[in-house]
């Protein structure tokens, strides 16, 4: 039965910058970097300085030197490091090839590994790059952990779209992702189709993102969050059915939609290079080729 309560609300990815130990547990997931947003690094693709942090994250040097000061352990435990004498010298050889012509000049430098720079996007609070980071961290961490509870399983959350997309095929626009789903009749589409307090069609419809019949029923299902509301409308959106997870990543694959590398073609199903734990639900795809 449905329950008539609200959905519970979404975790806050400020838990991150909150939390030491949920930073080191994702801390690893530096490919969330480049999943966010385009990063240019230094010649030797290993470091970035203060102000290339500073333009990725679309914020002020200033802004890094306070961070770096209230978090210096840890950043250079994960990889932060200020150069000066033999070893900047060293350094600028190294980087550019061409001696000091990089960083004429430069007595002192400050550099970030992308795993300081990950640390960076963990802790800095005035930035929506940052917050994007997070976000795509959590909902790694959420859907690709270690199975170490296996009992627990059966209590694990159903797997949203959204989520979906970001496992295996991150490399799709959102925008795109979801508007395959709208035209290949996976999902309703009700975008602008109430009007705001202004008379304008910009608000979704309120079965927006439900399962669409047939095609969309089979991939997709209404979570045990959704409700009704007060006028007796249905409200939530779709997630992905935990039987179907496998079928779907193939169909969209064959519907043309780019995977993931982790994703390989085999004769008969997709495969990834390792069993994998989304929300809960161990997805074992066997080694493709």
């Amino acid at each position: 039965m449905l329950s008539t309560a609200p959905p519970p609300p979404i975790s806050n990815e400020l838990v991150l910058t909150e939390s030491r130990t949920m930073r080191a547990q994702t801390i690893e997931r530096t490919d969330a970097l480049d999943k966010v947003k385009a990063l240019a690094m230094l010649p030797d693709n290993l470091h970035v300085t203060t102000e290339m942090a500073a333009t990725y994250f679309e914020v002020d040097a200033q802004a890094i030197h306070s961070l770096v000061r209230r978090n210096r352990d840890e950043l250079e435990q994960n990889g932060m490091a200020t150069l000066q004498g033999a070893e900047l010298r060293a350094f600028k050889t190294e980087t550019g090839g061409q001696g000091d012509h990089l960083f004429n000049g430069v007595r002192t430098l400050r550099v970030f590994t992308r795993r300081a720079l990950l640390n960076v996007g963990q802790l800095l609070t005035d930035s929506e790059v940052a917050r994007q980071v997070r976000e795509y961290l959590l909902n790694i961490e959420q859907v690709v952990r270690d199975d170490t509870t296996p009992r627990q399983l059966t209590q694990a959350k159903r797997l949203p779209p959204k989520t979906f997309r970001q496992v295996f095929f991150s490399d799709v626009p959102e925008g795109r992702f979801f508007g395959h789903l709208y035209t290949h009749n996976y999902l309703l589409d009700q975008r602008n189709q109430r009007k705001d307090e202004f008379g304008n069609l910009t608000k979704e419809g309120f079965r927006h993102g439900h399962p669409k019949a047939g095609k969309g029923d089979r991939f997709f299902m209404l979570p045990e969050t959704s409700y009704v509301d007060a006028n007796g409308r249905l409200r939530g959106r779709a997630v992905v059915r935990p039987d179907r997870i496998q079928d779907l990543v193939e169909q969209l694959i064959s519907e043309g939609l780019r995977h993931n590398p982790s994703i390989s073609r085999a004769p008969s199903r997709l495969a990834l290079t390792e069993s994998t734990v989304i929300n809960g639900y161990r997805i074992t795809m066997r080694r493709g080729a």
